[in-house]
């Protein structure tokens, strides 16, 4: 009976400390965050350095993975942070559709998540961290109409297609310049899918078809406007090419006379605040669903601010 007894006791005690070892995200030594980046640009590695420099200093885990623009690798790392049991999951989505289902799977364990820089079609996300796209776009559209009147001829470069900043910066050059100005035309777009290299071969092809008729290049991020820049600069011709993100590069290119505008987006800031709202929601507070990090306009009357103040996070 005793032997029995004292089993039962044994037993309750294991059960008791399973329960109570499962207490809340404060309880624990460290608190563990994945990071799904969704490939490798200049802007989002500053984003992912970002996030990892914050989580040293917040003193939590983080494990970076990166889809490297397959949409297959970065939902199969999405599994992989919820099989390893991580406590948050923060989700830089390649595509607003593809990834759904890895949002409601995420949800389904029980894992706070936060969308940084681009966000999903599916919103069960508890917190998108970032920039509204639209108005990126608009600041393109704006200054195109502003500085080259109200007819001519745009082509743009699209990053990935279906990527919330291909969408949504889109929209923006389409609601501030093309529906405002019935001169101005849509003469030939194509996804350069973030790509430098792209965006120098599409420009080529452009450049061979259209010539002297392209009087701007909007490009979706400033890897594709450089690239873009190098095929009008090696043709002798003179066209405005414009970029978003305003990285080292492009900021500096502004500085030259080269690009003649790049849109500011804070990577320092959508990093190291998705690993803070992350942090905070894992302790149960509580966000709005979105946390804005506005976009600036960066030209040459601002450009030099800009490059000192990126140049000194590297």
């Amino acid at each position: 009976m005793m032997k029995r007894t004292m089993g039962v006791m044994l037993v309750l005690i294991l059960t008791a400390g399973f329960v109570f070892g499962q207490g809340s995200s404060e309880e624990k030594d460290t608190i563990v965050l994945g990071l799904s980046m969704s490939a490798h640009t200049q802007f989002l590695e500053n984003v992912t350095d970002a996030a990892l420099a914050q989580a040293e200093e917040r003193g939590v885990e983080i494990i970076s993975m990166n889809g490297n623009d397959d949409i297959d690798t970065q939902i199969n790392d999405v599994e992989s942070l919820i099989t390893r049991g991580v406590d948050a999951i923060i989700l830089n989505p390649l595509d607003r559709a593809g990834l759904g289902r890895s949002v409601d799977n995420v949800k389904a364990a029980g894992i706070p998540l936060v969308e940084v820089n681009t966000f999903t079609n599916n919103d069960k996300y508890d917190v998108y961290v970032g920039s509204d796209e639209v108005v990126a776009g608009k600041t393109q559209g704006n200054w195109v109409a502003k500085n080259m009147g109200e007819s001519g001829n745009i082509c743009i470069l699209y990053g990935v297609m279906g990527h919330s900043g291909q969408i949504g910066r889109f929209e923006g050059v389409k609601q501030s310049l093309l529906d405002q100005y019935p001169g101005w035309t849509l003469l030939a777009d194509m996804t350069g899918e973030w790509k430098r290299s792209e965006g120098l071969r599409i420009t080529e092809d452009w450049i061979q078809t259209y010539g002297n008729e392209i009087d701007v290049i909007a490009a979706q991020n400033d890897e594709m406007a450089l690239g873009a820049l190098q095929a009008v600069q090696e043709a002798g011709l003179d066209i405005a090419v414009l970029g978003i993100d305003a990285t080292p590069d492009a900021i500096q290119s502004v500085i030259d006379g080269g690009l003649k505008l790049t849109v500011f987006q804070n990577s320092k800031a959508q990093g190291s605040e998705a690993v803070n709202v992350a942090i905070g929601l894992v302790n149960g507070e509580t966000y709005p669903k979105v946390y804005d990090i506005p976009y600036e306009e960066v030209t040459t009357e601002n450009a030099q601010v800009y490059l000192e103040r990126v140049s000194s996070w590297n």
